[in-house]
């Protein structure tokens, strides 16, 4: 998107999924403030609504441009309404399309539990999915909780098929084990594919090759791709930042699980098949 091969980057990754406590994270902020104090850098690109309450928020309205992506608060809630040197790529998750997905594989699908850990990404997704259910006529929303350990999350999902007819998994980073630590998704997300026995979704491809079933996913892309194109305008263009609108991407990505479905003793349709991307097999299997 920036297509600037002159460009000088460095690349700072605070790592929140390892790193999720406040402490931790507001010390990988000031890391990440040492190098910019340092650096100086012509731009700063922030990724993730973690990178903007711990990095970018310290530097609006100085005369550094920010470039965001990934973004799932609204604009208002990172103070970046109205701030000259912001702009940025909203996340906005394809619920209502992941939904009608799910429903095309499993088509008994009407009653939706919602479940997610306590990042600070989640309360805005967890709104705008329940301001989206007048467009599933049918569709009812039967539970939205959320957890903070691993073993709360086992006991929720092991609840629902007496309540619901699929899932939907947002937040999965930040639930503790039982040593305190973070569990890690990936072994979250096995846990689940393994024992769950509901129809399920998520936004983003990486839940779909760990288990979920099917998704429109956010493109990664298309997040990056339209950043760099905003990065690009401000360095290359002399566009200011407060010049570029700050907009969600609006392209999904299909995908479905087929090693999911097979385990769920669902036949997928080959239309379905040919319009999506087709994930043959967990990740897990694949070996390190």
């Amino acid at each position: 998107g920036l297509d600037d091969p002159q460009a000088e980057v460095r690349v700072f990754q605070m790592d929140v999924k390892r790193n999720g406590s406040r402490d931790a994270k507001e010390q990988k902020g000031r890391e990440a403030r040492a190098i910019i104090d340092a650096w100086k850098p012509d731009l700063l690109y922030a990724s993730d609504d973690d990178a903007q309450e711990f990095v970018a928020r310290h530097y609006l309205n100085q005369k550094m441009p920010i470039v965001f992506s990934g973004v799932n608060k609204e604009p208002r809630e990172h103070a970046f309404e109205g701030v000259p040197n912001v702009t940025g790529v909203l996340e906005q998750e394809h619920f209502v399309e992941s939904v009608k997905l799910l429903q095309s594989l499993a088509p008994q699908v009407r009653r939706l539990a919602v479940i997610s850990d306590y990042g600070i990404q989640w309360p805005p997704v967890i709104a705008r999915i329940r301001a989206a259910m007048d467009r599933l006529p049918g569709v009812a929303l039967v539970a939205v909780d959320q957890v903070k350990t691993f073993e709360e999350f086992k006991e929720k999902l092991a609840g629902y098929p007496a309540v619901a007819d699929a899932v939907v998994q947002l937040g999965i980073f930040n639930l503790a084990g039982r040593d305190g630590r973070n569990v890690r998704y990936q072994e979250v997300q096995k846990w689940a594919a393994i024992n769950g026995s509901l129809p399920d979704t998520s936004f983003w491809i990486d839940r779909v090759h760990f288990g979920v079933l099917a998704s429109v996913t956010i493109s990664e892309r298309e997040q990056g791709l339209a950043a760099g194109r905003l990065a690009r305008a401000i360095l290359l263009e002399g566009k200011t930042p407060g010049s570029q609108p700050m907009r969600p991407t609006v392209k999904g990505h299909p995908a479905i699980n087929l090693a999911r479905a097979k385990q769920l003793g669902i036949n997928v349709k080959s239309s379905l098949l040919l319009s999506s991307e087709v994930v043959t097999a967990y990740e897990w299997e694949h070996g390190p």
